[in-house]
């Protein structure tokens, strides 16, 4: 592998739903630069390898973030 060595802003470490909405929140209203570290291979956190087989576990309109508002103040219906 090779190293390099870089300058950021802001060292985020974790992948998650957390880090990941503290980083779209920097990116969106900053102009500050930044590094997002994480053990696993992807964004997600440890719901990627606690929970493999759970994509969402809550409704899409708790994950708004500032550069994309996700659901809508309606309700979600069954059947």
């Amino acid at each position: 592998m090779h190293e390099q060595d870089f300058e950021v802003d802001y060292l985020i470490m974790g992948a998650g739903a957390c880090g990941m909405a503290f980083a779209d929140s920097l990116v969106t209203n900053s102009k500050s630069t930044l590094a997002i570290v994480d053990r696993q291979h992807r964004p997600g956190g440890h719901w990627n390898s606690a929970y493999p087989f759970v994509r969402l576990h809550q409704p899409s309109a708790f994950y708004g973030v500032n550069s994309r508002a996700l659901g809508s103040t309606l309700a979600t219906r069954q059947g």
